[in-house]
């Protein structure tokens, strides 16, 4: 069984997802950086540099979190090319944020309450459109 952890098995992996999501634009980018975590569990920045040509993994991680994707950022030490040891991202895939009461709006079936609280305890009717 090959681990997540084998450095021959990330590096593999990863290549394939560079494959499989050609190009340079931030979609792209943002595509290959997801896939990874989702695959991989995490990926520090001196891989998405290496393998998957992300140039800038931290701008990534904002348009994922903006997307409502929930990354979290670790500090690691991992040897760069040239062999010197730098303290790096690592960024985990938490999964996607879900707020139950918002999520079927599309859908028609939740609706919004119509009577918001002001601070000083005050009602308003509120009108959603």
């Amino acid at each position: 069984m090959v681990k997540k952890d084998n450095p021959s098995f990330r590096k593999e992996v990863l290549e394939k997802i560079r494959i499989k999501h050609r190009g340079n634009d931030v979609g792209t980018q943002c595509n290959r950086m997801l896939e990874a975590m989702q695959t991989l569990g995490s990926i520090s920045t001196i891989e998405a540099h290496r393998y998957l040509d992300i140039l800038h993994p931290p701008a990534r991680k904002l348009n994922l979190l903006q997307h409502g994707h929930i990354v979290e950022l670790i500090w690691v030490h991992e040897p760069s090319d040239c062999g010197e040891i730098h303290r790096v991202g690592k960024y985990v895939y938490m999964g996607k944020t879900s707020y139950p009461l918002f999520d079927n709006l599309n859908d028609g079936e939740t609706e919004l309450p119509s009577i918001i609280s002001s601070p000083s305890g005050e009602c308003h009717a509120a009108r959603f459109s």
